[in-house]
């Protein structure tokens, strides 16, 4: 089977999950943030918003890198379709702050609708082994793997007392939004830049997750830190 194959059941699959995750998050939520006078998304509104962000989806195709890597590959073309779906609910006349939201949601309700992979890696290694620090770190280790491995990611990663830390100085999805405005950067900052605190939690019981920087905020590196809670770096 061709990587060329693969990269395209890639982007079906990806969209088709992305799609469900539109329709369980904006089949509940009201068109304006807390304002239910205003009413709420109607299936035909969702079926406008995905219609919409389809067509964006084959605007922004231009600026997408073919990364060789299949794990860079995914979570970059899965960045392109929050934008899109961005794009999508701003023509709809949503605010923007609240499709930034609702973008977030959509983006974490995909991470967790699709995260089997790393729910058997987690359960498998659990299997092996018992101390959640010893855990924790196997888990990271193996996402350096897949799908953060390189070309794409820079990393270096190291154990520091009671907890982990790695320092990111390439990530493909920052490199597609950087090719746009402070809009798309906001954007990327606020939906994927702080999914790490909340999937922290979903790698070992008790994780927490810290940063200090960021490349979307004009660093020169993501500097993260994971550690159990009642277990703080040293």
């Amino acid at each position: 089977m061709s990587k060329k194959f693969v990269k395209q059941i890639i982007r079906k699959l990806t969209w088709t999950t992305k799609k469900k995750s539109v329709v369980q998050v904006l089949t509940p939520r009201c068109r304006r943030d807390g304002e239910p006078e205003y009413g709420r998304f109607t299936s035909k509104d969702i079926e406008r918003i995905i219609l919409h962000a389809n067509s964006n989806i084959e605007e922004l195709i231009s600026y997408f890198k073919d990364l060789d890597n299949i794990g860079n590959y995914i979570l970059a073309y899965a960045s392109l379709l929050d934008l899109a779906i961005y794009r999508a609910l701003l023509k709809e006349k949503v605010d923007p702050g609240y499709a930034i939201k609702l973008t977030g949601d959509i983006n974490w309700h995909f991470g967790v609708s699709s995260s089997g992979y790393y729910r058997l890696r987690r359960k498998l290694l659990a299997l092996k082994v018992n101390d959640p620090i010893d855990l924790l770190g196997k888990f990271i280790i193996g996402s350096l793997n897949f799908p953060y491995g390189e070309p794409g990611y820079r990393s270096e990663l190291y154990k520091d007392g009671n907890g982990y830390r790695m320092n990111i100085y390439s990530c493909p999805p920052f490199d597609f939004f950087n090719q746009f405005g402070e809009e798309e950067l906001t954007l990327f900052r606020k939906v994927h830049c702080t999914y790490d605190y909340a999937a922290a939690e979903r790698i070992v019981e008790g994780c927490r997750y810290q940063r200090e920087h960021t490349l979307s905020d004009g660093d020169e590196v993501c500097d993260m830190k994971w550690f159990i809670a009642d277990i703080p770096l040293s």
